[in-house]
């Protein structure tokens, strides 16, 4: 054992780095290159870790305003530092830490918790930008101590933070919000991770009224059973439409669920096994296993311009389909007509945003190795054994009416000094054909590297480690391909 001080912009943080053959400080390596022809996309990259060591990833939490600049979070898993808010100016090329610990603009520093992650969408409404905080430290003392989730507004004009609270004591929220721009009602799904609290109640939704700030529970989803659901489509009648993640938690009573949330009604209503029951790869191979069936939901949605429909993806973490649909709830449910597939795209996550008449997308280059390997475990693979060749590519299709479906693929993500991408699990995009992304990169010092808390192996020890991997803010300039 080794005792360590690592000093952190406004306080000191010590921590113990266990220093075994698996746990090594990182050494320089030689910038990634490509294979002979291999088509490259270039990114402009910021290393995020020169800035706080212990930013570690990044899951949604990431958009681009009306006023043109990109705004994203970065997260950790740590007892010691929470998540930072941030902003890249695509005209100046600048990027501008807003908030380095929102634990600290939560007003909770002493409390012994975090607020470790910006895991959720980040929406806008009236010049401000809306986002939720999420728990940090997954170790049972961490959870246990947790005082729950704020939903927190940004004014982009004057730079101010706005606390609407925590919205249900001891709950989290994993991880969708929305706004209805004509009710001024934030909706959030929030969600227990304690025992106790998973053992005797379930998730609920929840809607904050922006402008008084009154939290109302609008209903629960699940029972003796903890959940959440990453997006939600709000429709142009304010109704709130979404599925439960299943990847992680299954439920008797859910085999495919669309639920809706009507303001006009006051109520949840659910459309029971109403997703799209044949499924297919993008080859046309049908999709027949009972697993894909029993997790059917959707991984990703996105309202389309005026808010009538939305786009939809299931992927491998959805059931299985390897379609882009688009939702149409003026359509009818019960038979299947709402849901159209319009495209075949393969396997996507949260690393999928619209941009323009683009949906950008990244995937590993073998489309079977998407299937079946997920990037943030894969991140943590030592690549001194398993090699530097992690191959993630940004691709993109149109979705204009009637226009070609033909996947374009810009290339292997690496950046300017030939780092290549581990782990993308945060995109948004503009109508110029810049993709903003945040996620883990392969690392040329430890100067780069993420220290993190060693989740798994030690539960409860708050021990550290300098991995070999960093986290990185780029942006793609694809106009030009």
């Amino acid at each position: 054992m080794k005792f360590i001080t690592t000093k952190l912009p406004g306080y000191t943080l010590a921590v113990t780095v266990v220093l075994l053959s698996l746990h090594v400080v990182v050494q320089a390596r030689k910038p990634d290159t490509a294979e002979s022809g291999e088509k490259i996309c270039r990114v402009t990259s910021f290393s995020m870790n020169k800035i706080c060591k212990e930013w570690d990833g990044q899951w949604q939490g990431i958009t681009v305003a009306s006023d043109g600049n990109c705004y994203f979070g970065t997260s950790t898993h740590s007892s010691g530092h929470g998540a930072g808010f941030h902003m890249y100016n695509p005209g100046t090329r600048e990027h501008k830490v807003l908030a380095e610990n929102m634990t600290l603009v939560c007003g909770e520093e002493f409390n012994g918790s975090q607020q470790g992650k910006i895991h959720s969408p980040i929406v806008e409404l009236d010049g401000w930008l809306y986002f939720a905080t999420h728990l940090s430290n997954y170790w049972p003392e961490g959870i246990d101590i947790y005082p729950g989730a704020h939903v927190l507004g940004y004014e982009m004009a004057t730079g101010k933070f706005r606390d609407f609270g925590i919205v249900k004591p001891r709950y989290s929220i994993y991880s969708a919000i929305n706004v209805d721009p004509e009710r001024k009602v934030l909706y959030a799904m929030v969600c227990p991770f304690q025992p106790d609290l998973i053992r005797n109640d379930g998730i609920h939704l929840y809607s904050v009224d922006l402008t008084s700030g009154q939290k109302k529970d609008l209903g629960q989803l699940t029972f003796g059973e903890t959940g959440g659901t990453p997006w939600f489509y709000l429709d142009n009648h304010g109704r709130v439409w979404f599925t439960l993640w299943k990847r992680e938690w299954r439920y008797p009573y859910d085999k495919g669920n669309l639920y809706c949330y009507d303001p006009d009604a006051g109520k949840i209503i659910t459309y029971e096994d109403a997703l799209p029951k044949e499924r297919e790869l993008i080859d046309g191979t049908p999709v027949t296993d009972q697993y894909g069936y029993e997790t059917r939901c959707w991984n990703y949605t996105e309202a389309l311009p005026g808010r009538k429909k939305c786009l939809v993806a299931f992927g491998a973490w959805g059931g299985g389909d390897e379609r882009l649909w688009i939702f149409d709830p003026s359509k009818d449910i019960i038979s299947g007509a709402a849901f159209e597939p319009i495209a075949y795209i393969g396997s996507t996550f949260h690393e999928t945003a619209m941009g323009g008449d683009r949906l950008y997308f990244v995937q590993y280059a073998d489309l079977e190795v998407q299937r079946t390997t997920s990037p943030e475990l894969a991140r943590d693979e030592d690549p001194d054994i398993v090699g530097y060749n992690s191959d993630l590519h940004l691709r993109s299709i149109s979705i204009k009416d009637g226009a070609d479906r033909t996947i374009k693929d810009h290339g292997k993500i690496v950046d300017q000094d030939g780092r290549a991408a581990r782990m993308i699990n945060s995109l948004a995009a503009d109508d110029k054909g810049r993709v903003y992304m945040t996620g883990d990169w392969y690392v040329n010092s430890d100067l780069e590297a993420t220290l993190q808390v060693l989740l798994f192996d030690y539960p409860g020890k708050g021990i550290y480690r300098l991995m070999k991997r960093g986290m990185f803010f780029a942006v793609a300039e694809t106009a030009g391909d």
